[in-house]
């Protein structure tokens, strides 16, 4: 199933979900699961859903901030890569979670992504208006 798992450190002030991708590309990853990222946040933008096709609301939050848990996948929807995250964040007297758009690191952000052998793909849903995860084949 796994190719390999890589464990990586997003450090203070880089942007979480563009330093995945930069490490995605550094090390040739174009399939695999996010099994977990855990740290904290300085600030994130996460979205949500409202309706369909695809109308998302953003929300900006403020921290620092734990990340709780996140997870997601790594895919190529024709020859771009797409990573999708879904964040839990927290302070000590809130927690939110969503569809994360960034996130600006704080003190760390370690990162957990199993690499698949087969190659996992996205397609531009026409009902959803989203670009969805085909299961590799």
């Amino acid at each position: 199933m796994f190719k390999k798992v890589h464990v990586f450190r997003v450090k203070p002030g880089q942007e979480l979900a563009g330093e995945i991708a930069r490490y995605c590309r550094d090390n040739a990853i174009s399939s695999g699961i996010i099994l977990g990222i855990i740290g904290s946040a300085e600030s994130a933008r996460l979205n949500f859903i409202k309706e369909l096709p695809g109308k998302y609301v953003g929300k900006d939050y403020a921290g620092p901030m734990e990340i709780v848990c996140a997870q997601g996948s790594v895919a190529l929807k024709g020859s771009e890569l797409i990573i999708h995250i879904h964040i839990q964040l927290s302070r000590e007297d809130a927690c939110w979670g969503g569809h994360l758009v960034e996130a600006r690191i704080f003190s760390t952000a370690e990162v957990v992504i199993g690499e698949l052998d087969e190659q996992l793909r996205r397609y531009a849903d026409k009902y959803t208006g989203l670009n969805e995860l085909e299961a590799a084949r």
